[in-house]
């Protein structure tokens, strides 16, 4: 059996992909504690533009030969409202016209990120070399 190290980086990269999609899910779908109050106003828009900005970035290290891909960004725009359709549908959430902006933005963030950094960090072009390699 092969160790999880050794197999190749994409495919670590899509395990911790889905297991941070879980995680999300999960963390959405929680109701509220009883001393939920945000630390300071517009906390929640920030966790959400935050969070899609990492999973934008895990989904290009998971699927580094796609860097601009409007796939990527459909797919995760596409969870986004998923999960705020789950939370209209129950009764300790809602869904926000803010949250779904502010899941669009972290997007774009990661990806204009991914963007100015892949010319000039040497971690990018090696990761994207040897996702090459592995995929033929």
């Amino acid at each position: 059996m092969e160790h999880l190290l050794e197999k190749p980086l994409y495919k670590i990269a899509r395990t911790g992909l889905a297991l941070l999609l879980v995680a999300v899910v999960w963390g959405c779908l929680q109701a509220p504690g009883p001393d939920d109050t945000p630390w300071f106003w517009g906390a929640d828009k920030i966790i959400h533009l935050s969070t899609y900005t990492l999973l934008y970035i895990c989904a290009w290290l998971a699927f580094p030969g796609a860097l601009l891909s409007w796939v990527i960004h459909g797919s995760l725009l596409a969870f986004g409202l998923l999960i705020e359709g789950l939370q209209s549908l129950t009764s300790y959430r809602s869904a926000e016209l803010g949250d779904i902006l502010a899941n669009a933005t972290g997007l774009g963030l990661g990806c204009l990120l991914l963007s100015l950094l892949a010319d000039r960090l040497v971690f990018i072009q090696r990761y994207r070399t040897a996702y090459g390699r592995q995929t033929l």
